[in-house]
C-alpha cells in the first residue's frame, strides 16, 4: 500500500487569541477561584470526552477549591459547546474539553467559531488512537478482507464517525485514501452513539477510538480489526496495527482543555497549572489507564502549536469535500 503521512507539527504560529487577551487581571490566589466551573463536554455521555472530563472532575474541583460541573452539549462537531462557553464570562469559570476535531468547526458551517483566534489552550492531558472495529458477526476477520469487501462495493461500506469533519472521520478518510477504497461516512453525535449504531446494524464499521470501542468489544458485540497507532494499544495488545498489515497510516488524537481567548492571561496560566496538577492525581491516572487512555501533559504554548497545525491539516485533508462549506475570515478564498 502507498504510504500516507501528514505533518504532526508546524512552525509555531501561536494562538492569536492568547496574544490579544488582556494581561492586567491577577491570577486567582492559592485556594481561591472566581466561582464554580462549568466544564463543557461536546459529545453525548459515554463518549471519550465524557469519560476523560468526568475522570478529571474530582481532582480539578479539589485544585480549584470550587465545584466543577460537567455539562454535555453535543452536536455540530463541538460548535454548540464552544458557542455556549464563549457566551459565558471569560474569567476562568468556563472550560471545554476538545480534540483535533475542533479545527473543522469553522470549515463546516460555523465560521464564527475560529479555534485559532477564539479558543485559548490550557493543556493536553491525554491521547488515544483510532481503531477499525466491526460487528462480531461481520464476514471478515482481517483488515485485508474488509478492504477487499470495500473494493468490491465502492461506497457501499458505511463507516460511523463522531461527526462530519471530526477526528474519526479524518481517520477513516486516511485509511480509505491509503488503501484506495471508497467509504460512505455516517456522522453520529459521539463515539458511543456510533458504537451503538454499529451494534444495531445501521453501519458496517467504526473508526472511533479504542477506549470508546471497549464496551462493545468486551460485551461481545464488536470485533476490532486494527488500531491506527505506531504501536499496539496497551488496551488491546492482541490487535495489530494497520502498519503491521501493510497500510502505512497512523492517527493519534490529542485531547485537552481550552477556554475563551478573552480570558486574562494570568488566569489562563494559573488554570493550566491547576489542570496539570489535577491530571497528575493518582485517582485520575488510574481511571484513565482503566479506560485505555494514554495520559500526557502538553502545556499552553505547545498546545497552541497543535491547534494551529491542525487548522492547516484540516484544510489539506478535507480539501474539496462537500461539507467544507465555510472558512474563517482569516483564511483567504
Amino acid at each position: 500500500m502507498a504510504a500516507l503521512s501528514l505533518p504532526f507539527a508546524l512552525v509555531l504560529a501561536g494562538c492569536a487569541g492568547a496574544e490579544e487577551a488582556p494581561t492586567s487581571t491577577d491570577a486567582p490566589a492559592a485556594g481561591q477561584w472566581p466561582g464554580e466551573m462549568t466544564l463543557y463536554i461536546p459529545n453525548a455521555p459515554g463518549g471519550g470526552f465524557d469519560i476523560a472530563a468526568r475522570a478529571l472532575q474530582p481532582a480539578l474541583a479539589e485544585q480549584l477549591g470550587e465545584s466543577v460541573v460537567p455539562t454535555n452539549l453535543e452536536g455540530a462537531g463541538g460548535a454548540i459547546a464552544a458557542t455556549q462557553m464563549l457566551d459565558d464570562p471569560a474569567d476562568g469559570t468556563a472550560m471545554m474539553i476538545t480534540s483535533r476535531s475542533i479545527a473543522s468547526v469553522p470549515y463546516t458551517g460555523t465560521p464564527e467559531i475560529d479555534p485559532v483566534l477564539h479558543l485559548a489552550p490550557i493543556g493536553v492531558t491525554h491521547q488515544d488512537v483510532s481503531a477499525l472495529t466491526v460487528r462480531a458477526d461481520a464476514p471478515y476477520d482481517t483488515v485485508a478482507e474488509f478492504l477487499d469487501h470495500a473494493r468490491a462495493n465502492p461506497g457501499g461500506v458505511r463507516i460511523g464517525t463522531a461527526g462530519t469533519g471530526g477526528v474519526w472521520h479524518a481517520a477513516g478518510l486516511l485509511l480509505a485514501r491509503a488503501a484506495g477504497v471508497e467509504f460512505t461516512f455516517i456522522p453520529y453525535d459521539g463515539g458511543s452513539s456510533a458504537g451503538n449504531a454499529l451494534v444495531a446494524g445501521e453501519i458496517d464499521a467504526v473508526t472511533i477510538g479504542a477506549p470508546e470501542t471497549r464496551p462493545f468489544v468486551e460485551g461481545g458485540d464488536a470485533r476490532m480489526l486494527a488500531v491506527m497507532g505506531e504501536e499496539r494499544s496497551s488496551l488491546y495488545p492482541g490487535v495489530p496495527t494497520l502498519q503491521e498489515q501493510g497500510i502505512d497510516v497512523t492517527y493519534a488524537v490529542w485531547r485537552g482543555y481550552v477556554v475563551d481567548a478573552e480570558t486574562p492571561e494570568p488566569v489562563r496560566l494559573e488554570l493550566a497549572e491547576r489542570v496539570r496538577a489535577a491530571a497528575e492525581d493518582p485517582a485520575y491516572q488510574t481511571a484513565m489507564a482503566g479506560a485505555g487512555f494514554e495520559t500526557t501533559w502538553i502545556g499552553p504554548a505547545e498546545f497552541g502549536e497543535l491547534i494551529t497545525q491542525e487548522d492547516e491539516l484540516i484544510r489539506q485533508l478535507f480539501a474539496g469535500e462537500d461539507f467544507m462549506t465555510t472558512r474563517p475570515e482569516r483564511v483567504p478564498n
